[in-house]
């Protein structure tokens, strides 16, 4: 079976130390004020929309001047960025997927996003169907024009797509290696029809074919072939694409600019005349350029946004919360170690545990770890009150394969208890301080809070008679013990905005290498038959199912998730839909982005 790992982040510093208190710190913090949430609460970047009025109302002025200003049209929409880790002309070829956004605008996949949900819509394919002999069918969209008359979307645009996706081998993009892994061979029935033929059935596949991410972009083979090398550089022009912009023009380590195709576009018209990313590196450099108006879009830390937003700008939230943050619980492994691509029933095959002893394979210590958690307190120390509950870490409810039980069951398993933290322990055999769990306290890459909560849910868990040590360590070293299995009891922060499913993965899939999982083969087998279904229905229902077990066997410890903001002047932007981080690219969707004048 072929899996692909998504989102491992991770940092470490070196260090011991301990705490005694847990809800009292966090919500000691809580009113410590802007200087420690201009530290720890620097979480989400935020999209800000601001025109030379609202920006002059920074150093001047009040709401009612702002209100009575009418909307002004702005025909290039200037959106100011971090500059690309490296900039190029082929996407998913020559492009890292974090680097996909400088010129996504220009083209569509296969498979779609939902702007508001995230879930997969068609797009280039009107539908498909999963057939037997692992085959996926799409018949595909009729009458899609490619960018400067380069000749309308047909099977052969597709096909020549997947061909310089995989060939040579070397593309920067993960998606060739899902596709090559997966896909046998592709057979162009007609123009309109092609058919996959698989090695397996696997989801990574299809999540490669999509919008959300940095899927495999159509490009046009008519266009590609009039040229004289498949080589293009950054003073050339990127092969046609079919979204609601086009490519206009590029300047080097500056910018990159789109315009409005000059036809009716099939799907969502482009809201301003053109589009501009501008490469700025540095947060305070952005906020000057977007106060000088030479920018209308940036991406600030949280800090600067409220700053803006104070002045009268609109806040705007994702569809879908993006970001979720929990805790691992590390300990519960196999004796045998993970062999990567094979079955997990053929790999754990003793029953045997690495550590026997090790409380987190006692589901009343899971439990009783999420009990101690105050994740109100958490909120409002560490997330100034913005953030949601979080019933499950890999569940959403706008997201296919949610059960609405699991929140009506959430205090009984899960919810804020220190009384019932202490009765499960005691029924789990442990008095008071004869538990040691280790709190893994280095830095994480998943949130600059993370050294913070850990030190509070240090806290917690010795409040309700825990024996909670912090660790830290070089990063490296921690990296190498996690992924060896080396800790036997151990919690540990984390952070994703990946695609839920695939993302499942690295955090509760004990036949991989991350070393996160609470070990169990039934589950892993279950998650299996999740990966290789296709059906999106009954996918769904499998996923559930899987929710289920996972619920019941407290795998996790979820707490909280943020949603992604834009912040709008409404004289220029009248809307943005967009889904959040876990299905979307950075900077994209900006073909729903509507102008308050028009």
């Amino acid at each position: 079976m072929t899996r692909y790992l998504i989102n491992d982040n991770f940092r470490a510093t070196s260090g011991y130390g301990s705490v005694t208190t847990g809800t009292a710190v966090a919500r000691k913090k809580a009113t410590m004020g802007s200087s420690l949430r201009s530290s720890t609460l620097r979480l989400r970047l935020t999209v800000v929309f601001v025109a030379v009025a609202v920006l002059a109302a920074c150093t001047g002025g009040n709401d009612s001047d702002n209100q009575s200003q009418e909307a002004t049209r702005v025909d290039r929409l200037i959106y100011a960025v971090p500059p690309p880790t490296q900039e190029a002309m082929n996407p998913n070829r020559d492009m890292q997927p974090q680097d996909e956004f400088q010129l996504k605008p220009m083209y569509e996949n296969l498979i779609g996003s939902d702007p508001k949900t995230g879930r997969w819509i068609p797009m280039l394919a009107e539908r498909w169907e999963v057939q037997e002999g692992n085959q996926l069918r799409m018949f595909l969209r009729q009458g899609v024009q490619f960018h400067k008359e380069k000749g309308e979307f047909t099977a052969a645009d597709v096909e020549y797509t997947y061909r310089d996706l995989i060939e040579p081998a070397g593309a920067l993009s993960g998606v060739a290696e899902a596709v090559r892994g997966t896909v046998e061979r592709l057979e162009i029935v007609n123009d309109y029809e092609i058919v996959w033929h698989l090695r397996e059935t696997s989801y990574s596949f299809l999540e490669g074919l999509g919008y959300g991410a940095a899927g495999m972009a159509i490009k046009s083979k008519a266009d590609a072939e009039s040229r004289p090398s498949k080589e293009i550089d950054l003073d050339g022009e990127p092969i046609a694409g079919t979204g609601s912009y086009q490519f206009k023009e590029r300047t080097p380590g500056r910018n990159v600019v789109f315009e409005r195709v000059p036809y009716q576009h099939w799907r969502q018209p482009a809201g301003f005349q053109e589009l501009e990313y501008r490469y700025i590196a540095e947060n305070s450099t952005r906020l000057s350029a977007l106060s000088a108006g030479e920018v209308h879009l940036t991406e600030l830390p949280k800090d600067l946004t409220e700053q803006a937003a104070s002045q009268g700008a609109k806040v705007i939230e994702a569809g879908v919360p993006g970001r979720r943050i929990g805790m691992s619980l590390l300990g519960c492994y196999y004796k045998e170690p993970p062999q990567v691509d094979e079955l997990a029933a053929d790999v754990f095959t003793s029953g045997q545990r690495k550590f026997p002893d090790s409380p987190m394979c006692d589901l009343r210590v899971r439990r009783a770890i999420n009990k101690a958690i105050d994740r109100e307190a958490l909120n409002q120390a560490f997330y100034g009150g913005d953030a949601e509950q979080m019933f499950m870490w890999y569940w959403q409810p706008e997201l296919p394969g949610w059960n609405p039980e699991w929140q009506q069951r959430w205090q009984e398993l899960y919810g804020f208890d220190q009384a019932g933290a202490r009765q499960l322990l005691q029924e789990a055999g442990y008095g008071p301080n004869e538990l040691e769990i280790e709190v893994l306290g280095t830095p994480n890459s998943g949130g600059a809070e993370s050294a913070d909560v850990s030190e509070a849910v240090a806290g917690m868990l010795t409040d309700v008679g825990i024996k909670a040590p912090i660790r830290s360590m070089d990063e490296a070293q921690h990296a190498a013990r996690r992924e060896a299995r080396e800790f036997q009891a151990a919690i540990e922060f984390d952070s994703t905005s990946s695609e839920p499913i695939t993302g499942f993965e690295p955090q509760g899939y004990a036949n991989q290498d991350s070393g996160r999982a609470i070990e169990e083969v039934e589950l892993d087998t279950e998650y299996e038959k999740v990966l290789v279904e296709l059906d999106p229905d009954r996918q769904a229902q499998l996923w559930q199912a899987f929710g289920n077990r996972v619920f019941e066997m407290v795998q996790h410890v979820p707490l909280l998730r943020t949603r992604d903001e834009v912040v709008v002047d409404p004289k220029v932007v009248s809307g943005y839909t967009f889904p959040g981080a876990m299905m979307s690219a950075p900077h994209s969707f900006v073909e729903y982005i509507t102008p308050a004048a028009t």
